[in-house]
């Protein structure tokens, strides 16, 4: 065997097994760094994005009745699309009526959806559960029951009252946004939604409005805006009574 033939030979062996180490790499799913993430993608400055989706609905199986009313509650995420919720509810498992329909937000993130059930039959057994819905379909949670009581007094307060007003300190990458809430006498928590299209799509933290009887105004500072960019914006508010949402308005950034 000459000596020309082992070197051929020696580099068909390194190249053979190197061509196996590489294809054994791109096969194992734990070193794809681009690997998929459920709702979410990579756009060219490996930023990552997320998509709407149809909402996602949980049901709280906790209850707070009277004789004749009920408090339910659940979370909604809207998954980045216009989301309204309801619950249906019914003496058997079949339901067959539903609570009026609330706008929970487009943002990415669970929020409580809590409703208030009137017109309830004393001491009776009811099903329920909390239904969702956006352009991109339709979910419902599960189900459960509970039971009215015989004499408890219906719970004290209503659902809060909201406005959306203006903005104000806007620069080229920060914006102050201003509304009004009233409680109406039950523990009331607020929140800001705004974007670059009235779809919305971001939602601020959320902060209490106390259980007063008046109306109080409130604010959220944004940064990190874009120079010279129309940013969308509204006041919402819930209490245990229900969800309320302010106006849409509009804001410019500064160049």
């Amino acid at each position: 065997m000459n000596k020309n033939f082992l070197i051929i030979l020696v580099i068909l062996l390194l190249v053979i097994i190197g061509g196996g180490i590489i294809y054994s790499t791109s096969r194992n799913p734990s070193s794809n760094q681009n690997a998929a993430t459920p709702n979410a993608v990579q756009n060219n400055n490996n930023n990552v994005q997320f998509q709407a989706a149809a909402p996602l609905a949980v049901t709280d199986s906790s209850v707070s009745p009277s004789a004749t009313t009920a408090i339910v509650s659940g979370t909604v995420n809207p998954n980045g699309a216009f989301t309204s919720y309801w619950y249906e509810y019914g003496k058997t498992s079949g339901l067959g009526t539903k609570t009026p329909n609330q706008i929970i937000g487009s943002g990415f993130v669970a929020i409580q959806a809590p409703a208030y059930i009137t017109n309830l039959s004393k001491n009776t057994t009811y099903y329920f559960m909390l239904v969702a819905q956006n352009q991109l379909g339709k979910v419902a949670g599960n189900q459960y029951t509970f039971k009215t009581t015989e004499a408890t007094p219906q719970p004290v307060g209503s659902a809060p009252t909201t406005k959306t007003t203006f903005a104000n300190s806007i620069s080229s990458t920060t914006a102050n946004l201003t509304g009004e809430v009233t409680p109406n006498k039950n523990e009331t928590q607020y929140w800001f939604e705004y974007g670059k299209t009235s779809q919305l799509g971001n939602t601020s933290p959320f902060f209490s409005a106390g259980n007063g009887a008046n109306k109080s105004t409130v604010s959220i500072s944004l940064s990190d805006l874009e120079p010279d960019t129309t940013y969308y914006y509204r006041l919402n508010a819930q209490n245990q009574f229900g969800t309320v949402n302010g106006s849409i308005l509009s804001f410019q950034t500064k160049k």
